[in-house]
C-alpha cells in the first residue's frame, strides 16, 4: 500500500541544503549547507570560496500533526471539485516565518560550507559538523536562546570532511573525508584521533559504527568499497566488500532493531541489507532509483531515503510504501522527526520541507 504524503512547511535556505537532522530532546531542527561562490566570475579559472550556513528551527509536534489532521482531512473530502481542492490544500502549507505552521527559525549562522551534521542525542546539547575546509566542529546549544556557539573545532582532514555519526554512548565520533580516509575521534578529549584507517581510492563518502560493538566501524567509498574495521586491529580493514555495489557506496546505517544488520546505499540507485559478520554478499536488497545519498531509521525499523535525483522515499518491510516528489532537486538531506513526520532538504532549490505521510 502506498502511502500519501502531505507538505507541512516549506523554507528557502538560500544556500543549497545538503543535510537535516532532528534533535528530539529540544524539539529542534538543524539545517546546513553548502555553497560554491567564484570570486572572480570573469575570470577563465577563477578561485572559489566554499560558504555555509547552519539554521536552527524550532519544532512544535503537537501544531505540525495538527496540520497533518487538516490536510488529511481536504484529502479525503471527495466532495471537493479539484479547483477547490487544490487551493485548500494550498492554504494548509505555509512557507516562510510563520509560527503558526509549528516550525520557525531561531537562528542562522555563518561558517564553512557544510557536508554532514549529528546531534548528540544522548544530551541534545552538542552538534557536529563535518565541513569543506576537513575541520570537525562541535557546536553548542543553548536552549535559553534557542542558538549555537563553536565549542570546539580541529583540522581533522587535507581535503574535504564528509560525514559523521556518534557511536550510541555518544563518546566517540566517526569521520571520513575526501581522501579516503576514516578517523575516529575523542569528543571529550580536545577531539583528539584515537584510529585512522586509509583504506579507499578515493572520497570515502559514507561511515558508521556498529549499533551493537562500538569497536566495530564501517566506511564506503567512491571506489565502490565497502568496508568494515575493528579498531582493536589498527590500520587495515577487517572485511571488505568490493564487488557488490556497481558503483560508490554512498550511505549506510547500522540498523538499530536487528543484531548484526547494516544497511548501504549506493549511487548504483540500491539499497543494500548485510549481516556485518559476512561480507562477501548481501542478505538482500531493493532498488529505490535516483542513487541512495541518506538513510534514517525509526525505532520500528521504518526507512527514510534520500535518494538523489529520485527524491525521498519510505521504506518498510523491504518495500517502498510512499514517496515525496516535491523537492526539484538532488535529495540529500533527511531526518525523521516522529513516526509520520520527515525533514528534508534538497541541494540546487535551496528548499527544506518538513510533510507528514498517513
Amino acid at each position: 500500500m502506498i502511502m500519501e504524503c502531505h507538505t507541512l512547511y516549506r523554507f528557502d535556505t538560500e544556500y543549497s541544503a545538503d543535510s537535516c537532522e532532528f534533535n528530539p530532546v529540544f524539539n529542534v531542527l538543524a539545517t546546513g549547507t553548502y555553497q560554491v561562490n567564484k570570486l572572480d566570475p570573469e575570470s577563465e579559472s577563477p578561485e572559489t570560496e566554499r560558504l555555509g550556513r547552519i539554521y536552527l528551527h524550532n519544532i512544535d509536534i503537537e501544531q505540525l500533526n495538527k496540520s497533518a489532521s487538516n490536510q488529511n482531512k481536504i484529502s479525503s473530502d471527495n466532495l471537493k471539485n479539484g479547483d477547490d481542492f487544490e487551493n485548500e490544500l494550498a492554504g494548509c502549507t505555509k512557507t516562510g516565518e510563520d509560527h503558526n505552521t509549528g516550525c520557525h527559525k531561531t537562528c542562522a549562522i555563518e561558517c564553512p560550507a557544510v557536508l554532514d551534521l549529528k546531534w548528540n542525542l544522548k544530551e541534545g546539547t552538542v552538534l557536529a559538523a563535518a565541513n569543506a575546509k576537513g575541520q570537525l566542529v562541535l557546536y553548542r546549544y543553548e536552549d535559553s536562546n534557542k542558538t549555537l556557539k563553536i565549542g570546539e573545532e580541529k583540522d581533522i582532514c587535507d581535503g574535504l570532511a564528509l560525514a559523521i555519526e556518534w557511536n550510541l554512548a555518544c563518546d566517540k565520533i566517526i569521520l571520513s573525508d575526501s581522501k579516503g580516509k576514516v578517523r575516529v575521534v575523542d569528543p571529550n578529549s580536545s577531539l583528539e584521533v584515537l584510529h585512522e584507517y586509509e583504506c579507499h581510492g578515493y572520497e570515502a563518502w559514507t561511515c558508521c559504527f556498529s549499533a551493537w560493538d562500538d569497536n566495530i566501524i564501517f566506511s564506503g567509498g567512491d571506489d565502490c568499497c565497502f568496508n568494515c574495521y575493528d579498531v582493536r586491529m589498527p590500520g587495515t580493514a577487517a572485511k571488505k566488500n568490493s564487488k557488490a555495489h556497481s558503483m560508490g557506496v554512498t550511505a549506510m546505517i547500522s540498523d538499530r532493531c536487528k543484531e548484526n544488520q547494516i544497511i548501504t546505499g549506493s549511487y548504483d540507485e540500491k539499497l543494500r541489507w548485510w549481516d556485518e559478520r559476512n561480507l562477501r554478499s548481501e542478505v538482500s536488497s531493493l532498488e529505490v532509483g535516483g542513487g541512495v545519498w541518506r538513510i534514517k531509521q525509526r525505532p520500528q525499523g521504518r526507512l527514510l531515503v534520500g535518494a538523489m535525483h529520485g527524491g525521498f522515499c519510505v521504506v518498510d518491510e523491504g518495500q517502498v510504501v510512499a514517496r515525496y516528489d516535491e523537492h526539484k532537486s538532488l535529495a540529500y538531506g533527511a531526518d525523521w522527526v516522529n513516526d509520520s513526520l520527515a525533514a528534508t532538504s534538497s541541494f540546487y532549490d535551496h528548499l527544506l520541507t518538513l510533510w507528514s505521510i498517513s
